[in-house]
Formats: C-alpha cells, structure tokens, sequence
C-alpha cells in the first residue's frame, strides 16, 4: 500500500511539473470519453434501459399475418377485437392477454374546477393490464376484473403527470368525478411518476368495454393485443400457440378470418427503427474515444522519449522493467481518471443541448437523459480500459532504453507514433466522409416540397365524442359553426377541417374498385388514402387545384356523393383520359362502428363522382413517393376525428388562444390537443435525420480538431528535437521555403497515408449509411474528395505552425545552448 502511495504521489507530482502536457493529455481524454458517455446516455434511454415492468422479457405484441395479402409480422397489423376475446379465452401459454387502444379524449372537472376542459391522450385497456405489468397504484387501485363489462366500466386511472398538472396533486382526488367525452367518470387511482409505457403524454387509462359489438368484431384489425407468456414458455412456443389460435378461430369464422394467422413480435426493447442509427452513431463515438486515446498514447511516446534520461538512470541505479511499468501504468491511471470524471461533466452539459434534438419516441421509464447509475458504470469501464491502453504505449519505449548510455538525442519520429498519427487521420476521415454524407441527405431532404405552404399555419386536433354528437348532422353542425367564426376574424384567412393533417405518422385507407380496372397483387381491390375535408381545404392549406372544382357548401348529404382525387391517383387509374367526371366506390377496411373504430367516418358515401385533381401533397414522409389519395367532403361523410387548420395573417401560435376560446364558445366540455403550427410540423419530420447529421458532424468535428493537435504535438516535437539540425542547415544558407518543406513533409505523408486508409474505412461506413441517406449516393465522388480535401487541409495547419516556428530558429542562439 505505502508503494502504491509513493507511485501516486509521484505521479501527480510529475504530471503537475508539465502542466502543458497534462492539461491537454486530460482535456483530449474529457472530450472522448464525455462524447461516449453521452451518445451512451441517449442510446441507454432509447434502446438498452431495461424495462421497469415484471417479466418485461416475456411481453409480446401479437398481429395479424397473411400469406395471400403478403401481410407479415413487420406490417404490424392489430388483431380484431372478436378474435382477441375468443384467444384470450382458449390459450393456455400466455398467463395475460390484453387489449390496448391508444385514442384522445376531453377532460373537464370536477364541476367546482375552473380550469377550461382539454384534450389528452388516454388508453383503453383490459383491467388485467396493470397487473400483467406488476404496476400498482400509489393511491387507490387499477381496474378490477368486472369492469370491463358495459355499465362498469365508467371508472379512470389517473398517471401521476396529468394528476399532478390538472388536480394540483390532489390526495382527495380518489372517488371524485370527472367528465371525459362529456360522460361522468369516477377516479379509482393514481399511478406512479415511474409508470410510462410507449408514450410519455399518456394521461388517462380506462377500461375497454367488451360488449356485443366488441366479442362479434371481427371484420376490423383495431385493437393492440399484448400478451405475456407464462413461466417456462419461450418465444418459439408462444409463437406455436398464437398461431394454434388463429387457426381454430379460422375454422370456426371462414367469412372473416379465412388466410389470416398471427405472429407474436417482443415488445422490448423499444425504437427498434432507431436501432441502425443509434449503432452508427455509437460506432463513430466509438472512434473518436479511439482517436483520443491514440492522441494521448502518441503523446505518452514522445514524452517517454524526452524522459530517456530519466529511465536510464534509474535503470542504471537498479529499478527493474516492471517497477518503470508500475509508474508509467499509475500515471496513466491519473490521467485517464482525471479525463473520466472531466468526461462526465462534459456529457451533463453537452446532454442539456442534446436532448431538444432528439425525436419523439416510445419509453417505457421516465423520459431522463441524465448520467444515471448505468451510464456512470460506462463511463468507468471505459475509464479503466483507456488507463491500461496508455499505461502500455510507452513501455515498449522505455524497454529499448540502454542503462549504460544515456542518449543525448532520440530519433525525431517513432515507428509506433507514425502508424498512432495515420490512424488518427483514417478515422477521421471516415467520420469526416459519414457526416458530409448525412448533411447532404439532410440538405436533400430540407429542399422537397411537401405540396403544401407550412407558413402561418396552425393545426391542432379535435375529438367529438359520440355520446354528446350521436348524429352526423350534429358532427357538420359543430364544425360549420366553429368554422364560421373563426373566418369571422381579420387575424385569420381561412380556416378548414381535415381528418388527418399531413405528417401524422398515420392515415386512414379504403378498397377502392375501379370498374376495368386491375386488381392489386393479393387479388383484391388496391387500398387507397383516404381524406375528409371542408371545402377551404385546399385554400388553408395551400395546396393547388389542378382541374376541375373544389368542394362546395352545397355538396351536402342530399347531393350526389362527390370526390377530389390527388395527381398519383389520376394517372394510376385513368392514365389515358380525362379522370374528370368518372366514377368510383369504395369499400371500409372492417367495421365503422364508433365503438370499434372511431377514427372512421360516422357516415360514408360508397359510390364517389371526381370534380376535382389536386397536386400531390406528402403525407408520410418528406422521402415518401406520391400515393394515390382521395378527398371526401365532411358535409357527406361526417367525421368526428379532425384537424383544424388554421391559416393566419401573424405568427400562428399567437392565434391559438382565439381558436381555442372560440371551440370552448361552442362547446364548452370539447378541448384540443398537439395545437402547434405546421412548420414545426415539418420540423419534426426531419428530427431524426437532423439528429444523425448534427451527432456525426459533432463527432467528426471532434476527431479532426483531435487528430490536428496530434499532429501539431507530433511536428512541434521533432522540431525541438532537430533543432541543432535546422539550425546548421540555416546557418550554411538553407532557405525558409526547403526548412518549412522539410519540417512540414513528414506530417503531410502521415496524413496522405491515413488518407488512403481512411479512404477504404469511409466507403465502409457510407455503405452502412445508405438506409439513411436520400438523395445522395454512398460512394458519392465530391463528397469523398471534399471530406479527403478537407481532412488534409487540417493536417497542412497543424504542420504549418511549428515549421514556420522552424524558420525562425536563430543558428547562433540554438549552437550556444548545445
């Protein structure tokens, strides 16, 4: 132990005697290991942290498949809710089954409560959903098992956010009322501030009723189903069972269920979309905690060779290899533990400004991404790995110093320092290449016109309940009247309804027949997108008529049935004439029933006239091809799920609170829910691509300004210990130009060498990046020549300095002190 002491104090002390040195050893190890103790951090939260739920690894989405409509487990198609009550009913390897249905709902209450009503995002479930979860309630209690039967099932859970944000944290709160979609619902608990499962605004869970509807529902695929195996049954048998199950339901309802099976997919982890991005973006941090320690190790080799002295002597007075290993391994143990913890503070800040960039995505924990227990442990394991890699560098130094002659002069350059600094030079590039690559895409993407003019536009969601609007007159009747008065105002220019806006990240389809027309590859009638709008549509949000009319006041539900058709659509289906004034229908995907499916129209039209093509607008995404759409009028096929878009004269959010305040004069029980304006819409839509590009460039960044102070240490060295040299070459006439050029050379071959390597390692990397890319190719020429250009440029600057330092070198000067 006092040896260990000794070894420390001597360390620090020698460390603190060349606080140059040690200054950057330590912020070039902060740099590397802060940068992976973040991107560690964001892709513990998105996809490594262990769900906080019993048994988590025994979770199974189940979803319809079918071999006919080439329908697999990846298409993530929801089960019927009658086939759900009947597996539930019969299997006997899941020990939980469960139905799950995210919707939106208006909250207003308790009556003494003045807070306005709103809109939020609550759950349906299986009362045995919290318990095949482990969750319990930390005030009151779930749902018991008979109050998913109608009649009973008029009780709500609260999640503690929404308590906390609404009811101010209210511990009476249990056994109140409140009214949701405009029906009294009591209070039974509260869940943990723990508890999120999938999406972090959830505020309600409620009870699905099972009623007649529910058990004979079979036409429609509406409900989420999440089962959990029992003890001992492992994936492959579960999937045995599920499919066992959907193949007696099969021949029991050949009308219904005839080619369809099911696949179970595990529920954790979550983002499994994210995962090629978040393993890209580890790899590259990865490589810059390389380039540091590299940095650092090339560093510890030049020291150890201006210390050639020092462990002669003391080899010379007795110490053995393995105690100069022991001082060499403790130094490097302070510096890399001095780099960990300045790491750490690194990530806390750099998190700060990380997290506004990252997505919306699915959690299953509270939504944190602070250095937490896991990350601190990364951060150690990471720490002690770079302790021993620098702790060996210089040994192989030290171990080729001779006890019986202390060298006066060292070779400039090291074997193991040239191939240290090239390596540095091919990560970089290949990191350099990678960001330049994702920023054109980014760049690509950010150029595509989406169909539609985003500016002074705001949209917000509306759900009409159906106990309170039970008729589709009363539906047209809501929305005419709040549509009236918002044109009413100088501030707005124009105001309209869609069911689902542009970028939801969903959309609703229907058969559609086409008399002479061919079949889709299944067989059957192709699926087409389908929209319910006012007749200001088009106007509010910008987008142009190409041929024929837009909707009218007057294409009420005594008219005949009219439709809008979009540009992909027209030349699909009539290529070669004139799509104006022909003639479709269509057939719903399942039930319409308000209980089964409340995102479907309440009242439809089959058979649709077209008096109208619109151009194309992107619906999905921004690198989404054209599908073909069809519009619908809301006078004739009433919808109680929509979008109100609003189109302003100011800023857009500045007009919410008018908007609001006149659906409240209208209803005063209805709220609205995600009110934001279209341009963050569009913002979000390139959240992802624009989080890959600003990591990978910070990354890249990082690694070049690394690699540069490599080889500035590395030219700057050898210019001090070649000094006598250049001063002899200066004094016999050697002119500035051939002293930078001879000083400057050997850093700029490093550089070219690494390069070439990097060259090969980037078109790796691209080709790994091609999923992500839009627009541009993996093995783009210009971007792999600038990012090379670059990257050399880099190199040039860092030789530059220390080799004009060089020609200034004063002959008469240097000469004396030798």
């Amino acid at each position: 132990m006092d040896i260990l002491r000794h070894d420390l104090r001597y360390a620090v002390r020698n460390l603190l005697n060349t606080p140059g040195f040690t200054a950057t050893a330590v912020l070039t190890l902060a740099m590397g290991i802060g940068a992976n103790t973040a991107m560690f951090t964001v892709a513990n939260t998105l996809l490594f942290r262990p769900a906080p739920f019993e048994h988590a690894e025994r979770l199974y989405w189940v979803y319809d498949t079918n071999e006919k409509q080439h329908l697999t487990v990846n298409d993530q198609v929801p089960p019927s809710s009658g086939d759900f009550f009947d597996w539930r009913g019969a299997t006997h390897r899941f020990d939980h089954m469960v139905a799950w249905r995210n919707w939106w709902f208006s909250v207003s209450g308790p009556h003494e409560s003045e807070v306005a009503a709103e809109q939020v995002r609550g759950v349906n479930v299986s009362p045995a959903f919290f318990e095949m979860l482990g969750v319990h309630a930390v005030l009151g209690r779930t749902f018991r098992a008979d109050e998913e039967q109608p009649g009973q099932d008029h009780v709500v859970v609260l999640t503690d956010g929404f308590w906390q944000r609404r009811f101010g944290g209210d511990s009476r709160i249990v056994g109140q009322k409140v009214v949701i979609d405009g029906q009294p619902f009591t209070v039974v608990g509260v869940l943990p501030s723990t508890f999120y499962f999938l999406f972090p605004d959830s505020a309600i869970f409620m009870p699905i009723p099972v009623d007649a509807n529910f058990r004979s529902g079979r036409g429609a695929h509406n409900i989420s189903l999440l089962a959990r195996a029992a003890p001992g049954v492992d994936q492959g048998q579960a999937q045995a069972e599920i499919a066992r199950l959907a193949h007696d339901v099969a021949l029991a309802y050949p009308g219904t269920n005839d080619g369809w099976s099911a696949a179970i997919q595990p529920v954790f982890p979550l983002n499994k979309k994210l995962r090629p991005a978040v393993l890209v973006l580890l790899g590259a941090v990865g490589c810059v905690l390389l380039i540091a320690c590299v940095n650092v190790a090339g560093l510890l080799l030049l020291r150890a060779g201006v210390r050639e002295r020092e462990f002669a002597m003391r080899t010379a007075l007795g110490a053995s290899s393995w105690r100069l290993f022991r001082q060499l391994l403790t130094e490097s143990v302070v510096l890399a533990t001095s780099g960990g913890v300045a790491g750490v503070l690194t990530a806390a800040g750099g998190l700060r400004l990380l997290v506004p960039l990252l997505p919306q995505v699915q959690i299953a924990g509270p939504p944190s991404t602070t250095v937490d227990g896991r990350a601190l442990a990364f951060t150690s394991a990471v720490t002690i790995v770079t302790a021993v890699a620098l702790g060996i560098a210089p040994v192989f130094q030290t171990r080729r110093t001779d006890a019986l002659r202390v060298a006066s002069q060292a070779p400039a350059h090291t074997r193991a320092g040239t191939v240290l600094l090239a390596m540095q030079i091919a990560l970089s590039l290949m990191l350099v290449t990678g960001a330049a690559l994702l920023v054109r895409s980014l760049w690509n993407l950010q150029q595509v016109d989406p169909g539609f003019r985003a500016d002074h536009l705001l949209t917000m969601q509306l759900w009409l309940p159906p106990a309170k609007y039970a008729t589709p007159s009363r539906v047209t009747g809501f929305y005419r009247e709040v549509l009236r008065r918002l044109q009413g105002f100088p501030e707005i220019r124009e105001a309209a309804i869609v069911n689902t806006r542009p970028f939801l990240g969903w959309r609703l389809g229907a058969r559609l027949h086409v008399p002479g027309r061919p079949l889709d590859a299944t067989g059957e009638d192709p699926i087409v997108s389908l929209r319910v709008v006012s007749p200001g549509y088009l106007a509010a949000l910008g987008a142009p008529l190409l041929r024929g009319r837009r909707f009218a006041e007057n294409d009420g539900p005594t008219s005949a049935s009219v439709a809008l058709i979009n540009e992909t659509m027209a030349r699909r289906y009539w290529p070669s004439e004139d799509s104006l004034g022909k003639s479709f229908s269509i057939k719903p995907l399942g039930s319409t029933l308000p209980s089964l499916s409340p995102w479907w129209p309440d009242q439809m039209s089959d058979t649709f006239t077209i008096v109208g093509v619109v151009a194309d607008v992107k619906e999905g995404r921004l690198n989404d091809e054209a599908e073909p759409v069809m519009y619908w009028s809301y006078l004739q096929n009433a919808t109680r799920y929509a979008h109100l878009l609003v189109r302003t004269r100011s800023t857009p959010t500045s007009a919410t609170s008018l908007v609001q305040q006149e659906i409240r004069a209208v209803d005063p029980d209805l709220g609205v829910y995600d009110a934001q304006s279209m341009e963050r819409v569009l913002d979000q839509a390139v959240a992802t691509p624009r989080l890959n590009s600003v990591l990978l460039w910070l990354f890249a960044g990082m690694a070049l300004v690394l690699s540069a102070v490599g080889v500035y240490g590395a030219t700057a060295y050898a210019v001090t210990r070649r000094t006598r040299e250049l001063a002899i070459r200066i004094a016999i006439g050697a002119p500035s130009s051939s002293v930078f050029q001879l000083v400057s050379r050997h850093g700029l071959t490093v550089a070219l060498i690494g390069i070439r390597a990097g060259s090969v390692a980037a078109l790796a990397l691209a080709r790994g990046l091609s999923s992500l890319l839009y627009g541009v190719a993996p093995t783009d020429p210009a971007t792999i020549t600038c990012s090379a250009a670059t990257v050399l440029v880099v190199a040039f600057l860092a030789c530059a300095r220390p080799a004009w330092r060089a020609t200034r070198v004063d002959p008469i000067a240097a000469l004396r002190a030798e």
